[in-house]
């Protein structure tokens, strides 16, 4: 004898934005929760109702689990519709909204393998991505003409960095500048082979030294701002992210959500990820953005392509002018060779320009004049070079002199420094390179100018 069917009459029920939301993410938690909402849809446009136990057996054949149902029935995005031989007959309410929420939110996320990655992509990297994109709609040809004007070549910023930090600090403050600019990752060719590329811009940035030396200023202070210092962000908008009290586990596990979003990650206690065993070769992988993977009891990680760059801050023991590292993992030279280094030391000369710039910005002599402007002219860049791909060309005789006067500085004076700084000063002196991208847009090459180099070399001597 057939199951007798009965399905009440309801009108659709009106849920409000914020409300719907909110439930939308305590039910969707992770990848498996779009399978069993994607699969449960599906059965109800099939059935138009379900009983719970038809809906469990329907989930665990096509998606192997059914927890979604508990989280759903919590919520007002589940009710009970009727009854089919005595069993409770129940339906999703909003269909059209919940599909068009899954299709907004995680259109792009679907192989993201972890809970961590999943509520990373839905309320950081979402936002991010909103506030970029918004930003870059509301670009017009006068914004870009006023900023030209403002900021045309790398001079202008060594001009205002000196403003802030005074002519003997301001390469503090101007690498993580530059370091911004090259995130585009754009390639790099010599004049003597236009088809075949020699490096690419992006680079991650690591200050390294004694406690109160200036770093956390010089990047972290610097690029996202700090309101009780009366310092306003000068980096990259909708693209930077503060990982400060992460744990290196929950690191490799979010950094899944970026595959397809770089960004500049600011982690200014870089040495705490290393107290994780294993995490030297993982930030190998993650500092080359190569494959990572990662086996925990709780489960897999990835594998997962890295795309993001990381400016990083991390003390370490100075004797002699000579330095320790604090950090007992013997492969973790290969991290740091992996970044542009530099190195800060506690001497008198240098606490004498840091408390003179200290006095400067506590009376109010230093004014951050290029701040708004320079964050919107970054932004826009990146968004230009990812757009047009441009091609950065290095005269093939200026490289060779670069390269000729590391590789003689570093013998004359005996310098344990890996030959690696030339392709080192390349990136800096090719990101540099692109701040006057802006000012010749239409360019499909763009030559590495003379300040530049000269700019890449005093680094690196």
């Amino acid at each position: 004898m057939k199951k007798k069917r009965y399905i009440k009459l309801f009108r659709e029920p009106e849920i409000p934005d914020i409300q719907f939301g909110n439930w939308m993410r305590y039910v969707v938690q992770s990848t498996r929760d779009i399978e069993q909402l994607r699969a449960l849809i599906y059965l109800q446009k099939m059935e138009r109702a379900w009983t719970l136990k038809s809906a469990k057996e329907w989930l665990i054949a096509k998606t192997g689990g059914r927890e979604i149902l508990g989280r759903l029935k919590s919520t007002g995005l589940m009710r009970e519709v009727g009854e089919e031989g005595g069993a409770k007959l129940y339906s999703l309410v909003s269909i059209r909204r919940i599909e068009n929420w899954l299709r907004k939110y995680h259109g792009e996320s679907r192989n993201l393998s972890t809970e961590e990655a999943m509520r990373e992509y839905e309320s950081v990297v979402l936002e991010m991505k909103r506030e970029y994109e918004s930003f870059i709609k509301s670009v017009g040809e006068d914004n870009v003409e006023y900023w030209v004007k403002k900021i045309s070549s790398v001079n202008d910023l060594v001009e205002y960095t000196k403003s802030i930090m005074g002519s003997e600090l301001y390469m503090d403050a101007l690498l993580p500048i530059i370091q911004q600019y090259s995130l585009a990752n754009v390639d790099i060719y010599s004049s003597a082979n236009l088809e075949r590329k020699i490096n690419q811009t992006g680079f991650s940035l690591a200050y390294f030294g004694e406690p109160g030396t200036g770093k956390t200023f010089a990047t972290d202070d610097l690029l996202r701002g700090k309101e009780e210092k009366g310092v306003p962000p000068h980096g990259i908008i909708g693209r930077l992210r503060y990982a400060q009290g992460m744990t290196p586990k929950m690191f490799i596990a979010i950094l899944e959500a970026y595959q397809d979003y770089p960004v500049d990650w600011v982690i200014p206690e870089f040495r705490d990820f290393f107290g994780y065993r294993g995490m030297v070769e993982k930030l190998k992988l993650v500092m080359e953005r190569r494959e990572v993977r990662d086996e925990t009891r709780s489960g897999i990680i990835g594998p997962y392509k890295v795309t993001s760059f990381f400016i990083v801050n991390y003390n370490t023991q100075i004797s002699k002018g000579r330095w320790r590292n604090t950090i007992n993992d013997p492969n973790f030279s290969a991290v740091e060779d992996r970044m542009i280094c530099k190195l800060f030391i506690n001497t008198p000369e240098r606490r004498k320009l840091i408390w003179e710039n200290m006095k400067r910005i506590a009376s109010g002599g230093v004014n951050y004049y290029l701040a708004g402007t320079l964050r919107k002219h970054i932004t826009y860049t990146y968004y230009l070079l990812q757009e047009r791909t441009p091609k950065i060309v290095v005269d093939e005789d200026e490289y060779m002199k670069l390269g000729d006067r590391i590789a003689e500085e570093i013998e004359k004076k005996e310098a344990p420094v890996s030959l690696r700084i030339v392709d080192r000063a390349l990136q800096i002196a090719a990101s540099a390179s692109l701040v006057s991208y802006l000012a010749r847009r239409e360019n499909e090459e763009v030559w590495i100018d003379e300040n530049s180099i000269k700019l890449a070399l005093n680094f690196a001597l």
